[in-house]
C-alpha cells in the first residue's frame, strides 16, 4: 500500500486523467505480489519420513512424485512409524502416505481422500502345499512369515495362537519358503505377483486354497500446522488424477519387477 501511495504522489493521481494509470499500477502490483507467495510457498521443503528399512522403497517413490506434481522440494528421513504420526501431528512433519484410516487420527491429521491405493493380503506357499490350507483353521500349526510392523486384518492380527514370523521384507518371506524356513506367508497381492515373477519362481509359489477377503485402503495425511494444509484441493486433485492414470500401481509394479 505504501508503494501504491508513493506511485500516486509521484503522478499526481488526484487527477482523473491518471485514474487509468492508477488502476493499472494496482494490478500490477497485486499480481508481483501474488507470484511473490507463490514462489515463496514453491520455496518451501516438504518434511517427511519412512521406515529405515524403506528409505529407497516406495513410501520414499510415492512422496518424490507428491512433491514433484507440486513442484516443491522434499526432505525424506527415516524413522518408526508411530514417531513418524506423532511428528507429523505436531507438526514436526509435513506429511505421511501408507496410512490406514482412524476416527482418532482423522481427528488431529487431514487426509486426502480418496486412498491412493487399495491392496488385497493372501497366502502364499509353495505349489504342493497349496490345498493344504482350506480353511482359517489349517493356519494352526503352520510357520508364517510376516512382514514387521505390517498391519493385517484384525482376526489374524489377533490371533496369538497362530505361529507367526517376522521377516524385515517380502524377498526375506520367498526366500524363507523356498528353504523351508515358513509354511506360508503373507502379504499384498499386487506386490507379491510382480516379485515372484521378477524372481523367476512363479511356477514355485502360489496362493493358498482358502483367502482372506479383507483389503486394506491407504491414505495420505498432513499436518494440521503444515503448510501444505493450504493445498488440500490440490492434493485431492494429483492423488484422483495418480490414480486414474495408474501412476502408484505402476510404481508398485515396476519397484517389485527390479528387485531381482
Amino acid at each position: 500500500m505504501k508503494l501504491i501511495k508513493l506511485l500516486m504522489a509521484l503522478f499526481k493521481i488526484n487527477s482523473p486523467k491518471y485514474l487509468s494509470i492508477t488502476s493499472a499500477l494496482c494490478v500490477l502490483v497485486l499480481c508481483l505480489f501474488c507470484q511473490s507467495q507463490q514462489v515463496l510457498a514453491n520455496e518451501i521443503t516438504i518434511k517427511a519420513a519412512v521406515a529405515e528399512e524403506f528409505k529407497d522403497g516406495l513410501h520414499s517413490q510415492y512422496l518424490n512424485y507428491i512433491a514433484k506434481q507440486l513442484a516443491m522440494k522434499i526432505d525424506i528421513t527415516t524413522m518408526p512409524l508411530a514417531r513418524r504420526i506423532q511428528e507429523v501431528k505436531k507438526g514436526n512433519a509435513d506429511i505421511i502416505v501408507g496410512l490406514d484410516f482412524s476416527e482418532a487420527r482423522a481427528a488431529q491429521l487431514i487426509y486426502i481422500y480418496p486412498a491412493y491405493e487399495k491392496l488385497s493380503f493372501r497366502f502364499f506357499t509353495l505349489n504342493d502345499n497349496a490345498d493344504e490350507i482350506q480353511s482359517y483353521a489349517d493356519l494352526t500349526g503352520k510357520v508364517i512369515g510376516v512382514i514387521r510392523s505390517a498391519k493385517h486384518h484384525a482376526i489374524f492380527e489377533q490371533d496369538n495362537l497362530l505361529n507367526k514370523y517376522e521377516l524385515r521384507s517380502l524377498d526375506s518371506c520367498i526366500k524363507m519358503l523356498l528353504h523351508g524356513r515358513i509354511d506360508i506367508f503373507i502379504h499384498y497381492e499386487e506386490s507379491t505377483s510382480a516379485m515372484l515373477m521378477a524372481l523367476g519362481v512363479s511356477d514355485k509359489i502360489t496362493k493358498t486354497t482358502y483367502q482372506p477377503t479383507h483389503s486394506n485402503e491407504h491414505y495420505i495425511a498432513i499436518s494440521k500446522k503444515s503448510p501444505l494444509a493450504a493445498k488440500q484441493r490440490q492434493l485431492t486433485a494429483v492423488i484422483e488424477k495418480a490414480i486414474q492414470q495408474q501412476d502408484f500401481i505402476q510404481m508398485r509394479l515396476l519397484y517389485y519387477k527390479n528387485k531381482r
